[in-house]
Parts: C-alpha cells; sequence; structure tokens
C-alpha cells in the first residue's frame, strides 16, 4: 500500500487470535501502525497462547471488541462492529485453525459489505464502489453465476412493469455486449429471427441480453458489454456507465432496471436489489466463498430451478436456512421456470435446443408436448457448447421446425442452420412461477411492483 505522506492514513481495523503470543502481537502491530492508522482491534477467538482474551486488553494500547463464540469467529458480532465504527481497511493478523478458509470468505462477505478494504498477507479484497447516478426508479437484478435464468427473470420483471404502466427500460452488462451501448427499441421493434439474422450479419452478438430482454419484455433495452468479473462480482472494464446515463437522461423511461452478467453485478446505486440463485449449484458456492456478500445486499431472493426432480427438500432447506442466517428479513421466492414458445407450435414436430441442465429433458419434452400439442422429435441442452451443438443440428429430420432459448449460439449456429435446412424457428421464452417450497413470496408480480 502506498500512502500519500500529505493524506491522513486511514482508519483500520486489525483482526487478532488468541493464537499468537502477546509479545508477538504487540510488536507487530507497532510495525503496522507506521503505515496505518490503527484504531480497533476485533478477538475472533482462541486461548492457546494468551490465557484469556481479556489479556488482550491489557496488553495491547488499541481498544479491543470481542467478536467470537470460544474459539470461532462470530460474523454477526463482527457485522455490529463494523456498523458502529467508520472502518476504512481491516488487516487479518489470524492465522489457522481459528481462521479456516471458508471462514475467511464470510468474513470478507461482511467487510466488503461495510465498503471496507480486506488485507491479508498475501490477498486483498476491494470493496464494490456503486456509482450513484440514477434519480429514478431503480432495481438491479444481480446473480450468482451463469445459465440461472437471471435474464428470464430481467424479462419478467420488464413485463411486469411495463404493464403497470412504470415505462421500464432495461440495461444489461453482457460479455456479448456492443462496445457503445446499443439502444434496442423493444417497445417499437419487430423483433424475430430475421431481425436477429440481420444483426448477426453486422458482427454482433444476436443472442446478446439486450436482444433477449427486448423480445421477451417488449421494453427499451440499453446494451452495454463487460470484461472480467471479480470474485466479489467487479467486472474488470465496462462501458455500463454510458448506458445507464443513457437511460436517465431519457424522457421515455422512468422506471430503470440494471440486469448483472452471470456473478458480475452492475456497480451503480439502485434504490433495491434482486439477487436471483440457482438452487442446482453447488452448496459450498451459494452457501460460502463471496455470495453472501450479495445476499446481504439483497431485498428481494429468487431461488430459481426448484424443481423437485433437480434439487431434493434437504439441499433446498439447506439454502433457505443460510440465506435466513445471513439476511434475516430479505423476501424469498422459491421458482421454477417454463418455456414459452413466441409463435405457435400446435400440431408441428419440433426439434429444441436449450441451455437446460440433462435431468430437465424428459420433463420439458412432456410439458413441451401437454402445454401445446406439438410432438418433440428431439433436444439439444448443448446451446452454449458449438461443436456438441452443430453435431445434435445433424439429427434433425424433414419436417421439423426448431424452437430455441434465445442464449448463447441461438441465431450465430441454431438459426442459421435451421435456415440452411429450409425449416423455421421459433424462439422461446421462460417464464418464471412460484412453487410452494418454503420462500414466503407468492406473487412475484406484486413483490416486484411493492419494490419499485
Amino acid at each position: 500500500m502506498v500512502q500519500n505522506k500529505s493524506l491522513p492514513l486511514p482508519i483500520t481495523a486489525c483482526l487478532v487470535d488468541g493464537e499468537h503470543y502477546l509479545p508477538n502481537l504487540k510488536a507487530s502491530l507497532a510495525q503496522i501502525a507506521k503505515r496505518y492508522q490503527i484504531k480497533y482491534l476485533i478477538f475472533i477467538g482462541g486461548t492457546e497462547k494468551i490465557g484469556t482474551p481479556q489479556d488482550v486488553q491489557k496488553a495491547l494500547p488499541y481498544t479491543v471488541y470481542f467478536a467470537n463464540h470460544a474459539n470461532k469467529p462470530d460474523v454477526k458480532r463482527l457485522d455490529q462492529i463494523l456498523t458502529f465504527h467508520p472502518v476504512k481497511i481491516v488487516l487479518d493478523l489470524s492465522d489457522e485453525p481459528i481462521m479456516d478458509y471458508m471462514t475467511r470468505f464470510e468474513i470478507a462477505s461482511y467487510i466488503l459489505y461495510h465498503g471496507a478494504i480486506y488485507k491479508g498477507s498475501d490477498f486483498q479484497f476491494d470493496p464494490l464502489r456503486f456509482k450513484k447516478i440514477l434519480s429514478k426508479k431503480s432495481l438491479a437484478i444481480w446473480g450468482t453465476g451463469k445459465r440461472i435464468g437471471k435474464t428470464a427473470i430481467g424479462g419478467f420483471i420488464g413485463r411486469t412493469l411495463r404493464e403497470a404502466k412504470r415505462q421500464p427500460a432495461i440495461i444489461t452488462l453482457s460479455r456479448g455486449g456492443p462496445d457503445n451501448p446499443l439502444v434496442v427499441r423493444g417497445d417499437k421493434l419487430h423483433i424475430n429471427v430475421d431481425y436477429l439474422l440481420g444483426i448477426d450479419a453486422q458482427g454482433m452478438h444476436a443472442s446478446s441480453d439486450c436482444f433477449e430482454d427486448a423480445l421477451t419484455a417488449k421494453v427499451i433495452t440499453f446494451g452495454c458489454r463487460r470484461c472480467g468479473g471479480g470474485m466479489s462480482g467487479k467486472a474488470m472494464i465496462t462501458v455500463l456507465d454510458r448506458g445507464v446515463r443513457m437511460a436517465e437522461v431519457s424522457r421515455e423511461v422512468k422506471t430503470v432496471i440494471i440486469e448483472g452478467s452471470g456473478a458480475t453485478v452492475p456497480e451503480i446505486k439502485t434504490d433495491k436489489v434482486i439477487l436471483v440463485m440457482d438452487a442446482t449449484q453447488p452448496l459450498e458456492i451459494l452457501e460460502g466463498y463471496l455470495t453472501p456478500l450479495r445476499i446481504l445486499y439483497a431485498d428481494l431472493i429468487i431461488v430459481n430451478m426448484c424443481e423437485d426432480f433437480l434439487v431434493s427438500e434437504r439441499k433446498l432447506k439447506s439454502i433457505l436456512h443460510r440465506i435466513r442466517e445471513i439476511n434475516p428479513n430479505v423476501r424469498i421466492a422459491t421458482t421454477v421456470l417454463r418455456p414459452k414458445p413466441l409463435a405457435p407450435i400446435k400440431g408441428k414436430r419440433v426439434f429444441l435446443t436449450t441451455t437446460a441442465p440433462e435431468k430437465a429433458l424428459p420433463f420439458l419434452e412432456k410439458y413441451l408436448e401437454k402445454t401445446y400439442a406439438c410432438h418433440i422429435t428431439g433436444i439439444s441442452n448443448n446451446l452454449s457448447v458449438r461443436p456438441l451443438l452443430i453435431k445434435d443440428l445433424k439429427k434433425i429430420k424433414k419436417g421439423d421446425i426448431v424452437a430455441t432459448e434465445l442464449k448463447a449460439a441461438a441465431i450465430a449456429v441454431v438459426a442459421k442452420e435451421s435456415r440452411k435446412l429450409g425449416l423455421s424457428t421459433v424462439l422461446m421464452d421462460n417464464i418464471p412461477l412460484v412453487v410452494d417450497r418454503g420462500g414466503n413470496v407468492k406473487n412475484l408480480k406484486k413483490e416486484i411492483l411493492k419494490l419499485v
């Protein structure tokens, strides 16, 4: 850390444990104090080398707060301490066995949530810095990963607010977005396969989120690109700021929806945050790493993919318990997605391309055949894996139509190959439905309207 001598040193708290001898801590803190303004010590457990925790207060010339249950850190107490003290940096002087890897990530989540830098001997996590650009009503959609239904939720929210006359616009943040913010008039354009093939011919990613949202929500979208994604959700490079400013000055926009990309979040201050989680993701991702940081920020959490054949009751119960443990007051919706073709497929032979998991394919086949009176002749769930997708498309039979989600290679591969075969392509939406699996939200539309 390089410090400008003309500026005051940032207020610093140090995490300490009882596995270090007090003379060691005292000497180490004296060295650190030359570069940091140490105001507080936060004791997080351990008594092997100190006698009693109170000995720390007696031996060290700093205010000491105790954030521990016996030999383990108490993250809720840490949260309280950081709420009442304007700490800019937290230095971690603790070590195994008091601080294990997963606990360190959890502690990092709380420190970053309070806007402080978290720094150890060989790592540093910087907090998200949310820019205050918007004066309009706004909400952000965050996620815990890729392919979790976030864009489907974005389209649903856009439709909900449009139907409620809130004049929404969706700003997307994606790796396939344009170099400069692209305005897509979903409220005026007739977006179909021909239109999207034209976009592809211009060298743009025609399945980018801004086109999917414009198609499914029929609202104005602003497509923005990003590159890179950090552990807390920060993008390395993005043009999002420009897209947000365009929405802010537009007279046609009254409500702004900012949609994240994968686990990358938009660093723009919004009135509310909706977090989309996927119940099929590994528990260590949903419960650990820096997911608690995202949970802390959320006003509404949508736990998606809650099909009984995809996630067990035990796992889902564990996820919901963890969410409530971190953010007790957050509203939770447990949902499933249902495909909705955007053109008639009744009586048609249909080859389906999707990003759905393998386990969901038999269900999708039965659902589409029963709901839309079609016949599914084949399914590929390799929409995001182009080499395998191309192989799968060779199974298409004469007389089929191709139904596809607007994602990944839907236009660049599926629509193009279908056209070569003289077959039509039908685009599909995914509709979120609330299911009774432990959430406290019964009507997702009403919940969205409450938020704005």
